[in-house]
């Protein structure tokens, strides 16, 4: 018997009955399945789970930050290499569209902070709520407990999907089944393996958005202290690009860090791991100053505060646990006095500020990341209409795709961005 052999449906296929079938219930599925609907289309929405959004009922603790105030140029830029691919979903429906859209759907948005922008209410349910009353009123059809085994593409007929043992088919058919994120909430590789099975390239995944797990014990002696401005540069040369770095507000972890500079760049080190043992970073701890900068406060106080203890002095700017850290590190003793300090002495103490030294051994994994990098692979799928380049009538959306953004609503952006080019032109 082979065992590789799939599973036999329990019924034979019949006539299509819709038009367009969503392959799950996330953001991107729903948004795609109220467009398609809009534009007259049946639409038949497939979801593994029991409801629909569970991960996005998670977002931003369970606030959901679902976009910012950036103008769509600069949101565009933000996503790198990528940013030409997604510049056609998120030109289609942009962050002011996008509020806009849930107004309509009752609810409203605000800004607290300027940047990051939630519902109102600062329920990510509200979201979830509305997206699904708004399908339901256009009579969008939703099978829950039903996993899509395979996807069948046959010359000159309508795309065939095996879900929960019934063959399905539509003329169109939008893959918005996420990554492998949050594996508890539904997250895995179910849309990775039937885009497989259509014929796609897939780019390994890995997590992003994620805490880094660090070989040092001593950020665990630190654990809960943030840091409001730090950067982090990637110390590997044939994995990332000189310069490649990013600035923000970092915390220390039991296991290594965490907070938004470290999830921002947490993909590329994720990506790195995948060949290397151990990935080397370097924290800049106070990102505004220069060398120069400290070489000159560092002289000015050691020729008029020459009686003092270095550690009182970087205990003023730094947390003194993270001071007692960095001066273990140089090495220095605490009571060290600053006319003690020699130029060598002083660089060393700079260098320790200014590019202080962690390898990163791992990362908490698909459990604790926010997104997924990697995914279907980008060349083969037309940016202006997501539609695939193998397979007509075959679309993608969301996560299952090869793109990730930084924090801040990028993503939860692009996944409706995504979901609703997708089903646009139905």
């Amino acid at each position: 018997m082979n065992r590789d052999a799939q599973p036999q449906p329990k019924t034979q296929t019949s006539p299509p009955c819709f038009d367009t079938l969503v392959v799950g219930a996330g953001p991107a599925g729903l948004i795609a399945a109220l467009t398609a609907t809009r534009a007259g289309s049946r639409v038949l929405v497939l979801e593994q789970r029991s409801e629909a959004g569970a991960r996005l009922l998670a977002t931003g603790g369970g606030h959901c930050n679902f976009t910012n105030t950036l103008g769509t140029v600069e949101f565009i830029r933000r996503f790198g290499v990528k940013s030409r691919f997604v510049t056609p979903a998120l030109r289609a429906l942009t962050s002011d569209r996008l509020r806009q859209f849930f107004e309509e759907l009752g609810v409203p948005s605000h800004s607290p902070d300027g940047f990051h922008v939630l519902p109102a209410d600062q329920s990510a349910r509200s979201v979830r709520n509305a997206l699904l009353h708004a399908c339901r009123q256009q009579h969008v059809t939703f099978r829950y407990h039903s996993p899509v085994d395979s996807l069948r593409v046959s010359p000159n007929k309508p795309l065939e999907l095996v879900a929960a043992g019934e063959i399905v088919s539509a003329n169109r058919i939008i893959l918005a089944a996420g990554g492998a994120s949050y594996p508890s909430l539904g997250g895995g590789d179910s849309g990775f393996r039937l885009a497989r099975r259509a014929g796609h390239a897939i780019v390994p995944p890995c997590p992003a958005l994620v805490p880094l797990v660090t070989r040092e014990s001593w950020p665990g002696t630190l654990a809960g202290i943030t840091l409001p401005r730090v950067s982090i540069r990637l110390a590997i040369p044939d994995h990332a690009p000189a310069g490649d770095s990013e600035t923000g507000s970092l915390l220390f972890t039991h296991k290594g860090i965490s907070g938004p500079v470290t999830l921002d760049i947490s993909g590329r080190v994720a990506r790195a791991l995948m060949t290397l043992d151990t990935v080397s970073i370097l924290l800049d701890l106070v990102p505004d100053q220069t060398e120069e900068d400290w070489h000159r406060q560092v002289e000015h106080a050691r020729k008029n505060h020459g009686a003092k203890a270095v550690g009182s002095i970087l205990s003023g700017l730094l947390p003194a646990a993270l001071a007692r850290v960095v001066l273990n590190l140089a090495p220095l003793p605490p009571d060290m006095r600053l006319a003690q300090l020699s130029r060598a002495t002083s660089q060393t103490l700079i260098q320790r500020i200014k590019n202080l030294p962690l390898a990163v051994k791992g990362t908490e994994g698909f459990d604790k990341a926010m997104v997924t990098q990697g995914g279907v692979t980008l060349d083969e799928v037309h940016s202006k209409t997501l539609e695939s380049k193998l397979v007509p009538g075959l679309f993608f959306a969301g996560e299952v795709l090869d793109v990730d953004g930084p924090c801040g609503g990028f993503n939860l952006q692009w996944a409706f961005s995504s979901g609703y080019l997708a089903a646009c032109r139905v």
